[in-house]
């Protein structure tokens, strides 16, 4: 079952990353362009650091390494057609925690802490999309975004199915797969149901 549910979590994210270029090509999602140069890093770092936290599990990073590839996809497609939204502040501290984590990570060779650490780089993260959709500076359609909570579902089921886990292995999909993918449908449900008050008055 632990096979079954890595194979769906990968599929949802490799439809996730379909659909999103699509929304990129369409116009109809502006990805933040230091967002995303912090994630694909983070995730580098992450993915590396999850592997050891999860006892050296293949399975347990096939979804963060088609998420890799989805995202240097996207962006350099997305830069190419010039359809990156602006950089801000938080994305210029993310970057730079993202780096402090990784060096320590390389002096402690502490894998654990560094991808605790890492959590916290990641929700920090979102901060710039979701800013910049609550002030109609990006757009985004929640769908995709949905399919990566679900990916991360199935990534969540995975480790729960097999046959050892560590509470460690269930803090990556959950902070970053649950609630920070989560957090952009979240944001997009405020915004229309403020604009349908609005449109009300």
């Amino acid at each position: 079952m632990s096979a079954l549910f890595s194979f769906l979590s990968a599929v949802f994210m490799i439809a996730v990353f379909v659909l999103y270029f699509k929304q990129v090509h369409n116009s109809d999602s502006t990805p933040n362009p230091a967002t995303w140069l912090v994630w694909i890093i983070v995730m580098s770092i992450n993915t590396a650091t999850y592997y050891f936290v999860s006892d050296g599990k293949l399975l347990s990073i096939v979804t963060p390494l088609v998420t890799i590839i989805g995202m240097v996809v996207i962006m350099v497609y997305a830069t190419k057609v010039g359809r990156m939204g602006k950089i801000g502040r938080v994305d210029t501290v993310c970057f730079i925690l993202a780096i402090v984590v990784g060096i320590f990570w390389q002096i402690s060779k502490d894998s654990l802490i560094s991808n605790l650490m890492m959590q916290v780089v990641f929700m920090i993260s979102y901060i710039p999309t979701i800013v910049g959709l609550a002030r109609g500076r990006l757009k985004e359609k929640a769908l995709a975004w949905n399919m990566a909570v679900a990916s991360y579902f199935f990534l969540i089921l995975s480790i729960l199915s097999g046959e050892r886990w560590t509470m460690a292995e269930l803090i990556y999909p959950t902070i970053n797969g649950l609630i920070g993918n989560g957090s952009i449908p979240l944001i997009l449900w405020w915004k229309k149901m403020k604009g349908g008050k609005n449109a009300k008055h």
